[in-house]
């Protein structure tokens, strides 16, 4: 049985809680019971103690009646006592002297009489050539897991989610293989042996050297190196390559290793780990880590209307895809993540009848923090609660949205801030209605609010009917070795890019600068022809991109590099990583395309390769990447990398607005800062500042240059703008005043 609580006790006399029928007089002492397990399978239990010598003691199960017996003449008391199965009992065990009961002394046993399960396991090798292995699985939480059919018994205990992993050391032999019939048993707290799982693990020492078999490791970090462990042959050496840094290290005599590697600083890391014995190389494990020691941008923040009678605020906005957003300065911390796209929503409890400065961060995966994003709201317990807006979809490319929530019963309401002002009416249940046209191609911030109440809520809806432009596709290696391809470019931020024409339909998303890459995989010995169209967050569609690509078995296959569409660069040179799927001896990487040819060696075990290229400056480079072993090339993989060190132009102030949210007490409650088209670099980073209260936030511009950025200001605050494009230079600034 798996018990949701267990409580704790001391097994000495405990404060006298109870007095059982007092009859007057000098009460003796509540007697002294010896220690007894929290949790139990026995029944009847054996309870002992000391009490007076002679006295009459008794042990009552909750209210239930008493179970007797007499302590001896030197006070102590065994007595056996039925417990209601499965469940927590409270004892209270009393004496009575002379007529005179005494108070009673309580403890707590929980009986267990249920077995745990058989123990589920993860996926086993076999049949191997490691002597050592360790088992992992799933039991009840705290059990004791045994081991037993390897050359000694093995145990573990079980952690408080269940999860255990014990090492078994399996009978081995030189020359032949030898069955190992391994037996895993749970015996939970209580003392209940379940169900053995029952597998045979094969050893047999003819196999090839097995490739390590790696523990868990974090997929993001912001560490310069990383420990990776695992198992693998006792006494093997350990070979990492493929990062910043190689490292090296040998498997213990228990069957598991640990290495340190250096990564390549913000970038995808693909770690290959080989296990070398002598002149036996092994296959690969695969570690995919991504450095990433840049701080995420300072959330934006949808507005909020204050002052306002709710005790609970949902905060929306946007934030890096898949942070974590941390909310602080309200009644109690909270939290939420932002999804694919970087929304995010997140419940807040606000202090009551008090202004509350909320802070806002954003934590990305690999453990950066953002700066905040503050916000200033005021609670007033006085006011009415605010009209309650069910969640819409937004963006959109409807011209008309229908909003629902629910309000006073048979009251009035009215929308503001799409093209035209809506009154709607609630009926006697409180539920409420509304159709809203909204602004066309723009950011539509309705406030729906019950004339004269003075609270508002606002929901913020982006229309949106433009269909993004068709992808820009780079080039594909054809003819090509391999089935599965890249097929990369640049299309609308954050849009949803579908593949189709290979094997089956493939899919990703452009990250916030456009760029993607979608693993497709293509027929054999065929020409396929792909399809890509982008779709944005509103729906609507771009036409086609097409392709075509040929695959050739007789063809090698290509290199495959870490990045075939890394991010624009302002630096003269970039490096090209990756490996070949045949390594050996004397095969060099050749990259045609930057400045200069540019050639570098290949890992004779790994395939791993690094080479240095010079870019030709504030342009598309297409690098194309070929394996060479003597005269012999392979196929092409083509990199696409722009170089661009020249920075955006200004900002179009004239194009510019910036809008006020009201201030309490100095600290804004709102504000905003847009852009008409053209008035920024199309798909530039925008940061909005606040110069007079040192805030900042940012937006990422649309295809035709227009953006909007949420930030707290009150009247007359100096907000500074700069676009920044992606290769990472920043635009001289230009400042407009909010109103």
């Amino acid at each position: 049985m798996r018990l949701g609580s267990r409580l704790t006790w001391t097994g000495v006399a405990l404060a006298a809680l109870v007095c059982v029928g007092c009859d007057g007089g000098d009460a003796p002492a509540a007697p002294s019971v010896d220690a007894l397990p929290e949790v139990t399978n026995q029944n009847p239990l054996t309870v002992t103690g000391s009490a007076e010598s002679g006295a009459l003691v008794q042990i009552r199960v909750g209210s239930g009646s008493p179970t007797e017996g007499t302590a001896g003449d030197d006070g102590a008391f065994s007595i056996d006592v039925t417990l209601n199965a499965e469940v927590e009992n409270t004892l209270l065990v009393s004496q009575t002297v002379g007529g005179v009961e005494s108070e009673a002394t309580m403890v707590t046993v929980t009986h267990d009489g249920t077995p745990p399960n058989a123990p589920q396991l993860d996926p086993i090798v076999t049949p191997t050539r490691r002597s050592m292995q360790r088992l992992r699985g799933q039991s009840e939480a705290g059990a004791t897991i045994t081991v037993t059919g390897g050359t000694e018994d093995a145990e573990a205990t079980a952690d408080a989610d269940g999860r255990f992993e014990v090492t078994v050391s399996l009978a081995t032999s030189d020359t032949m293989a030898v069955d190992n019939a391994i037996a895993v048993v749970a015996t939970d707290v209580a003392g209940n042996e379940g169900p053995a799982t029952d597998v045979t693990i094969v050893y047999d020492p003819t196999l090839p050297l097995e490739a390590p078999v790696l523990d868990d490791f974090p997929g993001f970090t912001n560490s310069a190196t990383i420990t990776l462990t695992g198992e693998a042959e006792a006494g093997v050496g350990i070979s990492a390559v493929g990062a910043g840094t190689d490292g090296m290290t040998t498997v213990g005599d228990d069957g598991t290793f640990s290495v340190e590697i250096g990564l390549r600083p913000n970038q995808r890391n693909e770690v290959l780990l080989f296990a070398v014995a002598g002149g036996e190389t092994s296959a690969a494990a695969s570690a995919v880590i991504v450095h990433d020691d840049v701080a995420p941008n300072a959330p934006s923040l949808d507005p909020q209307a204050s002052p306002t009678g709710a005790e609970t605020i949902r905060m929306t906005g946007e934030a890096e895809p898949g942070a974590t957003v941390d909310v602080t300065g309200g009644m109690a911390d909270a939290s939420g993540a932002a999804d694919d796209e970087g929304f995010f929503s997140v419940d807040v409890m606000l202090n009551l009848d008090t202004d509350n400065t909320l802070s806002v961060t954003a934590t990305d995966p690999a453990g950066n923090a953002s700066d905040p994003t503050e916000l200033m709201i005021t609670q007033d317990s006085s006011l009415e609660e605010p009209v309650i807006v069910d969640p819409v979809s937004s963006p959109t490319s409807d011209p008309t949205v229908t909003l629902t929530g629910r309000a006073q019963a048979d009251s009035a309401i009215e929308i503001t801030g799409g093209a035209d002002t809506v009154s709607a009416m609630s009926d006697a249940s409180g539920d409420w209605t509304a159709m809203v046209t909204l602004r066309a191609n723009t950011r539509n911030e309705l406030r729906i609010t019950r004339p004269g109440s003075g609270v508002d809520t606002i929901v913020t809806i982006e229309h949106d009917d433009v269909a993004p432009m068709a992808p820009e596709l780079n080039d594909l290696a054809s003819p090509t070795g391999n089935t599965t391809i890249d097929v990369t470019g640049t299309s609308e931020p954050r849009a949803r890019i579908s593949v189709s024409g290979g094997v089956m339909p493939a899919s990703g998303t452009a990250g916030m600068d456009g760029r993607f890459s979608v693993p497709t995989q293509i027929a054999e010995d065929s020409e396929t022809t792909l399809s890509v169209i982008a779709t944005d967050r509103a729906g609507n569609s771009s036409t086609p991109s097409m392709a075509t690509v040929t695959h050739s078995s007789s063809t090698p296959p290509a290199p495959r590099v870490d990045q075939a569409n890394p991010a624009p660069t302002n630096m003269p040179t970039h490096v090209v990583t990756g490996r070949v799927e045949m390594p050996g001896a004397g095969i060099e990487i050749v990259i045609r395309g930057g400045m200069a040819e540019a050639t570098g060696p290949t890992d004779p075990s790994s395939g791993t390769f690094s080479v240095e290229v010079t870019l030709n400056p504030n342009t598309e480079n297409t690098l194309m990447v070929v394996s060479r072993e003597g005269s012999i090339e392979s196929p092409a993989t083509p990199v696409t990398i722009t170089h661009d060190d020249i920075a955006p132009a200004t900002p179009n102030a004239s194009n510019i607005t910036a809008s006020a949210g009201g201030c309490v007490l100095g600290v804004p409650t709102g504000g905003n800062v847009s852009g008409m088209m053209m008035s920024v670099e199309a798909r530039s980073t925008v940061r909005v500042e606040n110069v007079t209260r040192s805030t900042s936030a940012t937006s990422t511009a649309t295809d035709a240059g227009s953006f909007n950025v949420s930030l707290g200001a009150c009247n007359g605050d100096v907000m500074r703008v700069t676009a920044s494009d992606a290769a990472g230079n920043t635009s001289d600034f230009v400042e407009v005043n909010a109103s």
